[in-house]
């Protein structure tokens, strides 16, 4: 059984529980403080290995047990942000779990063995469009495995609690509804000592994965009037309502605690400046698939869960250019070429 280690700290009066995981960001950040007499959670855990045996440790170190903690708020829908929500509701029945509309309905959704097969076909349909991308047949099937995969780390949770874009908990901690890093995702924001907890939309040392999603058609067309091709611009434009909360700390799920979240974030905004020009350059008359793009950029010896978000990552990139009518596209054989 794998083992993970944990590390609690003490920020302001917030708690930041760190427990190591076997991915490239090696910490997954639960943060726990008391408002208005009440212990407040965000987000659940890693469903995996002994690492909810860490977070019971370190709810241990710190005096207090699930029975103690009143609220949790979930950020997204991923796996190590929302893992473990079932088992805490299941420890203390009268924990309220509060989560986006989005992120319930996907959960509700991913979960449901009736649904397995709409997941699939949804996942198919993301594969197939990669594969004009420049991907092999191969590659799609696999991609199609891994969306029908992760889902089995999730067990659904109803919440107590269905929380929107703008809605105020607590008279003063404001949700903040950012998408990009995936469709779900949100901050939350304490408006009267101005913290962020940012989940992955804003981390302090990498910039956060942005992708395709796996939607549903009836929540596709909940959300009729979101652009699902330009992921990057739903997440510039996420990073500048934060920006304009002027936050004076951030709180990440991942990494180190930012005390200047107004230089970080024009650091990662021109992150993606520097990235837009690279792939500009690369592809300057010079046609080729979004795949090759991201060889180049990313190189050709990753594995292929990396590959994938190597590409996914320069797509989305070549969709926010399209989108501006800065590359033009081109089918050859099957496959969409980008060229600027």
């Amino acid at each position: 059984m794998t083992s993970f280690k944990f590390i609690v700290n003490e920020i302001e009066g917030i708690y930041q529980i760190k427990i190591d995981v076997p991915f490239a960001v090696k910490y997954v950040c639960l943060f726990l403080f008391k408002l208005n007499g009440k212990n407040i959670l965000i987000d659940s855990g890693l469903n995996m290995g002994n690492w909810k045996k860490k977070l019971f440790s370190a709810f241990e170190e710190l005096n207090i047990s699930i029975q103690d903690i009143d609220y949790c708020i979930i950020t997204h829908l991923h796996t190590d942000h929302i893992g473990l929500v079932r088992l805490l509701k299941q420890k203390n029945p009268n924990l309220k779990i509060l989560m986006h509309d989005i992120t319930h309905e996907l959960l509700k959704w991913e979960t449901c063995d009736e649904n397995l097969k709409d997941l699939e076909q949804q996942a198919r349909k993301i594969a197939n469009q990669l594969i004009k991308y420049g991907i092999s047949e191969d590659q799609g099937d696999r991609i199609v495995q891994f969306f029908a995969y992760w889902p089995k780390f999730l067990q659904y949770q109803k919440p107590d609690i269905t929380i929107h874009d703008g809605d105020v908990i607590f008279d003063r901690l404001e949700i903040i509804w950012t998408p990009g890093h995936s469709f779900d995702h949100i901050c939350i924001f304490d408006k009267k000592k101005r913290y962020l907890f940012s989940g992955d939309h804003i981390l302090s040392r990498i910039t956060p994965h942005i992708g395709n999603f796996v939607v549903p058609n009836y929540l596709a067309e909940k959300y009729k009037d979101y652009d699902f091709n330009n992921i990057l611009k739903h997440y510039l434009t996420s990073l500048d309502k934060i920006d304009n909360l002027n936050p004076k700390i951030i709180f990440p799920a991942h990494q180190e605690i930012i005390y200047n979240p107004h230089e970080r974030i024009l650091q990662i905004k021109e992150h993606h400046k520097n990235r837009l020009a690279e792939i500009s350059s690369v592809i300057k008359d010079n046609p080729m698939t979004a795949y090759k793009v991201s060889q180049i950029h990313f190189g050709e010896d990753l594995d292929e869960m990396n590959s994938y978000m190597a590409l996914s990552e320069v797509l989305g990139h070549l969709l926010y250019l399209q989108a501006q009518n800065k590359v033009k596209i081109i089918e050859k054989n099957g496959k969409f070429l980008y060229y600027s």
